[in-house]
Formats: C-alpha cells, structure tokens, sequence
C-alpha cells in the first residue's frame, strides 16, 4: 500500500496552500439557495455568502437537508442512497491489543486487519484496521495503534485516542447499477456539483477522487503526476460526469 511521507495531512496542507487563507473551518452550512446567477450559502449563525458554483461534499441525507427547493430528480436521487444502520458506525482509534486473538497480539506488522465475526447475520462483525501494516507513520509508536470499527469486546478506556461515529454507505446492486449513472443528470445543473461515497463505489480512495473530479470540472488541475494515477482518475471521472468530464 503506497502512502505519503508524514501522512495524508501534509500532502492536504500542500494542495491548499495558495488559497488556504480562504478556508472557512466550523463553519456548518444551513442552507444553500441557487439561482440563474449565482449561488448563496447560508451559515449556521445566518450569515449568507455569494458564490459562483458550489460543490456539496456530505451524505446523500444531508445534502437533501441543505439543499433549497431541489428538483424532483434530484429529490428523488438523493433519497434513494441508503445507509446501513449497524455496519461500522462506531469507529475506535486505541492501543489496546487485547481486541485480538491472542497469537495475533505479538506480530502487529504482519496483518493489516482483523475481523470478528458476533452475529448471525454475515454483516455483523467487528474489524481491527493494524495500521503498523498499512501507515509508515504507525511504525514509530512504542504502543500498538489500532483502529476498530462495531467492537464488541471492550476497550481499555485509557487506551482509545479518539471515538467516531459515521454512516456507512449501502452499495447494493440498485446503487451501482442505476443511482451512480443517474446522478450524472444532476451534476452542474443550477450551478451545484456533488461528491462523495455515493458517487462511486464507497472507499476512502474513491470518496477522494470523487472530490478532485468535481473540482476539475470547475477548472481544478489534476495534482498528481503518476500515469497510473491520471488514468484511473479520468475512468472515475467518466463515471461521475459521462462525456462532459475533463480528463486530467
């Protein structure tokens, strides 16, 4: 697995920096308006900022929250996304190994996950991401550092870093064979582009390029060099905006 020197953090503070004094952080929207002109966000606090386009990078759900007077097409789309209710919704960053097996304990460096299975169901089953074996960065800890979704044995509370809760998108035969296509009818209409897990199939890579496929249409340079990279790239992109997509 290919990662960037000092993580991803550091490659996010270099593609941002020419403009990184425009970044709003905390900043939730409320509303967003559209019109022939332009378009208008509205903040939590009410303040109200005018915009040439907008790219809407959150869950299908809230993006229908935010989203003023959307066509029936777009309703119709953005409802349709399911979420699955129980799979991976609680994420635990810690380093605490006695969430796995015991001869797995002693070498860390050797699996990159682990996964428990404590239902019937064949979705119900905790994961244990060993990220000495996936991030560089990990290797210098003196302590295990383990990032497990849906446990279900205990973690020592001095031991956890960071909890998280998300949704985790449902990727279903509907979802890919229909809804992915059909949001290529929606994309820069009124001025509005969407991204995210719900317009490819859902992984981190792929939640990325889908974010870096918006901004290219809106004139964005592609940022990296790899031939390998600028042609997957462009397939994504295809996928997301059919003929219209600038490839890289």
């Amino acid at each position: 697995m290919r990662t960037w020197d000092q993580g991803t953090r550091r490659k996010y503070v270099e593609m941002t920096a020419a403009f990184s004094d425009r970044i709003w952080l905390d900043r939730p929207v409320r509303k967003i308006r559209r019109s022939a002109s332009g378009v208008e966000v509205e903040d939590g606090g009410g303040t109200r900022h005018a915009f040439d386009d907008v790219i809407v990078a959150c869950n299908a759900n809230q993006t229908l929250m935010i989203l003023d007077r959307p066509t029936f097409m777009k309703r119709w789309l953005l409802s349709s996304v399911r979420y699955e209710s129980e799979l991976h919704n609680h994420t635990v960053v810690h380093s605490d190994a006695s969430v796995l097996p015991d001869d797995e304990v002693r070498p860390l460096a050797t699996r990159s996950n682990h996964i428990g299975q404590y239902g019937a169901r064949s979705d119900n089953c905790g994961v244990t991401h060993i990220m000495h074996n996936r991030q560089p960065l990990a290797k210098r800890s003196a302590r295990p550092c383990l990032v497990t979704g849906n446990t279900v044995s205990r973690i020592d509370e001095h031991k956890i870093v960071k909890r998280w809760w998300f949704r985790h998108i449902v990727h279903d035969v509907r979802h890919v064979a229909v809804l992915i296509h059909l949001f290529r009818l929606v994309q820069g209409r009124r001025r509005t582009w969407y991204c995210g897990a719900h317009k490819l199939i859902n992984s981190q890579e792929t939640c990325f390029v889908t974010r870096l496929a918006a901004a290219r249409q809106l004139g964005a340079d592609y940022p990296f060099k790899d031939p390998e990279a600028r042609k997957w790239f462009s397939f994504c992109g295809r996928m997301m905006f059919g003929w219209r997509f600038r490839k890289a």
